[in-house]
């Protein structure tokens, strides 16, 4: 039986040393002048599939070190994977390359130093695949300074192989990298890239706050407790502005009224982010002598109006101003005390109103609250 095999993507080297594979696909010939014994069959068997199907390498991104090399008919997932594989090759050899053919069917990529360097890789049929159809090595010394080392790359690192980027200094990714990757970079390089890591890692603050209300809904999902939004709408057809947000989870404030004594201490700081802000908090004391959570809220500033809407919202879930005298301790700062003895004196004037109870004013004791800073 005699059989010729044109060819059978079959790879071939032209004069310039280039390998490249040839996607023309031959058929089998067979000489009718032959006889045989054996009998004829139209059907291959799955042991003859197996022998002719060729096998081609794959990547996978954990093989990916300063030795690693690329492979004629390698395959990889997609165009990103063999872009990224190619950047992070390049960085991790101190290489430069550009993209001088570059669309969703085919890509090639060339040394940026002209030193002959060549890949190119194309999608395989109507899959996602790409496989590695050219390829020339290198022929130039490494470099320091790589330029592959985008400011998106070096996000993308920080994303996969630090754990704690946001307590990593601009010099501390510097040393980094260029301990793990002998790449140098600027400190405006790692500033954004820090920067586009936090983002993908925390999210973008201004899509956190559009979804508040989602973040509301999921607590009250899982967790009891009180929790409003107050936002600013100077006009109609202004779309509306954050104002505050207000927590008080129901654990914290039924360990509060069982066991702890009736002081509330408040206090506020600032918030370290880009939108800024304030953070205002109560806490009590517990047998122990220690801090107890009370409850929290997060205002644009601190200022008379938001402390009583504060107070208010914190009167309202323990039981109200008549339920018992609440000893408040502040830092006398005017605010503080001034929506203190506002908020107090008016629910006093409530209870009184109401029947329940007599004056109110500074340091009120008919079963209401004093604030112990206007009595010092």
């Amino acid at each position: 039986m005699k059989k010729k095999n044109k060819s059978v993507r079959s790879i071939f080297e032209d004069s310039e040393g280039a390998f490249f594979i040839n996607e023309e696909v031959g058929q089998h010939e067979i000489n009718g002048d032959y006889d045989t014994d054996d009998l004829s069959s139209n059907v291959d068997s799955d042991e003859d599939v197996r022998e002719n199907k060729r096998h081609f390498p794959k990547y996978k991104a954990e093989d990916m070190t300063r030795g690693f090399n690329f492979r004629l008919g390698m395959e990889f997932k997609s165009l990103k994977d063999f872009k990224s594989a190619l950047q992070e090759h390049s960085v991790l050899n101190g290489k430069e390359v550009k993209f001088i053919k570059n669309d969703l069917k085919r890509v090639r990529a060339v040394c940026k130093k002209g030193c002959g360097f060549l890949i190119m890789a194309s999608k395989v049929g109507s899959s996602q695949t790409f496989r590695v159809k050219t390829l020339v090595g290198y022929k130039c010394g490494r470099a320091f300074g790589s330029k592959s080392a985008s400011v998106e790359w070096i996000a993308q690192v920080l994303v996969d192989k630090f754990v704690n980027v946001a307590g990593m200094t601009v010099i501390q990714i510097i040393d980094e990298i260029k301990k793990s990757y002998s790449v140098g970079i600027t400190h405006w390089k790692a500033g954004r890239a820090k920067k586009i890591a936090m983002d993908c890692l925390v999210g973008d603050e201004e899509r956190q706050y559009a979804r508040l209300y989602d973040y509301v809904a999921e607590l009250l999902r899982v967790k009891a407790g009180t929790f409003k939004i107050k936002v600013n709408q100077p006009q109609p057809t202004l779309p509306p502005r954050f104002g505050s947000f207000y927590m008080c989870l129901e654990g914290c404030k039924e360990g509060f009224l069982g066991s702890c004594r009736p002081f509330i201490g408040v206090d506020g700081c600032h918030l370290k982010t880009s939108y800024g802000g304030q953070l205002l908090v109560a806490v009590g004391r517990d047998p122990n002598d220690q801090y107890f959570p009370l409850s929290f809220v997060v205002v644009e500033t601190e200022c008379k109006d938001t402390w009583m809407w504060f107070l208010t919202q914190l009167l309202d879930d323990i039981g109200g101003i008549d339920c018992q005298r609440w000893i408040f301790i502040s830092d006398q700062q005017k605010d503080k005390r001034g929506a203190s003895a506002s908020t107090l004196g008016s629910a006093a004037r409530r209870a009184a109103s109401a029947g329940k109870g007599a004056s109110a004013g500074r340091g009120a004791s008919i079963k209401g609250s004093i604030c112990i800073s206007d009595k010092l």
